[in-house]
């Protein structure tokens, strides 16, 4: 099964050679190629519909996604995250202003004090540490909820990740380097099922097209029954690539969040997103 999966995602790799994103390349080139990548790919697919995932490429469970955005699964959570926000006012505002719509389009960020990418739950933590009180536990519960809370605030925004220096460039290359490099046992990189074989299927699931990856999460997923965040999605993904995966909010995980994320500048947030 494990080299029938593999031959199925390789094909048409060579065909779509093109599409190179070099180290070497400018940040905004590469965003506009790669853009260009899946208008040609798929025409039929507006831009921002991208955000919708793997729903773009079947009517019927474009059909069933939206039923349950009618009702969505995730509005308990939402209301819980809020409570969350509530209950440490002060100190969130302290650290995003008093906006809620406001905060979750703010991230991923380079931070150019640190020389280092923040994230929408790092700096939850973040403002919760300096202020004396616990952190959340990373990938569910908690911190997804109150993130899920913010993305739900800040839906119809678009994402715009500004990459205004050297070192923000390089961090941007660091996340698109793990993003197209082959590794773990099936020699797979993201870019080779979310990009080249966006749309097929592998043992039966779509893959979903990295362009508007970052718009929807938090991710409420069937599997899961709830929130989770965007490097548990990266944790699994690689887990189930046979890949040692990344530490959760750490470096690696970070850039490649920045990264795809500015690749997906313009697309709106509309999220927590419902998936399979």
């Amino acid at each position: 099964m494990k080299k029938t999966l593999l031959v199925a995602l390789t094909v048409g790799a060579t065909a779509t050679a093109n599409m190179v994103m070099a180290a070497d390349m400018d940040p905004e080139k590469s965003r506009q190629q790669f853009v260009d990548y899946f208008k040609a790919k798929s025409p039929s697919i507006e831009f921002n519909d991208y955000g919708n995932g793997t729903y773009n490429y079947d009517a019927d469970k474009m059909l069933q996604w939206q039923a349950a955005e009618e009702f969505p699964p995730y509005l308990d959570f939402i209301d819980a995250g809020e409570a969350l926000w509530e209950k440490d006012k002060a100190v969130y505002e302290n650290c995003f202003g008093e906006d809620v719509t406001k905060v979750r389009v703010m991230y991923p960020r380079f931070n150019e004090k640190t020389q280092q990418v923040e994230t929408l739950e790092g700096q939850i933590n973040q403002c919760r540490t300096d202020a004396k009180l616990k952190p959340f536990k990373w990938k569910k519960g908690d911190i997804a909820n109150l993130s899920g809370y913010l993305a739900y605030q800040a839906r119809g925004q678009k994402i715009n990740v500004k990459i205004e220096s050297e070192a923000a460039k390089k961090a941007f290359l660091a996340g698109q380097e793990y993003f197209v490099k082959p590794r773990g046992q099936f020699g797979l990189s993201c870019a080779e099922c979310h990009v080249y074989n966006a749309g097929r299927r592998a043992r039966g699931n779509i893959l979903g097209p990295a362009l508007g990856h970052t718009s929807h999460v938090p991710m409420y997923r069937a599997k899961w029954k709830a929130l989770g965040t965007l490097h548990r999605r990266y944790e699994g993904c690689d887990k189930n690539m046979r890949v040692v995966p990344a530490k959760v909010q750490g470096e690696t995980y970070k850039n490649l969040e920045f990264f795809q994320a500015y690749m997906s500048n313009g697309i709106e947030i509309n999220g927590p997103g419902y998936r399979e």
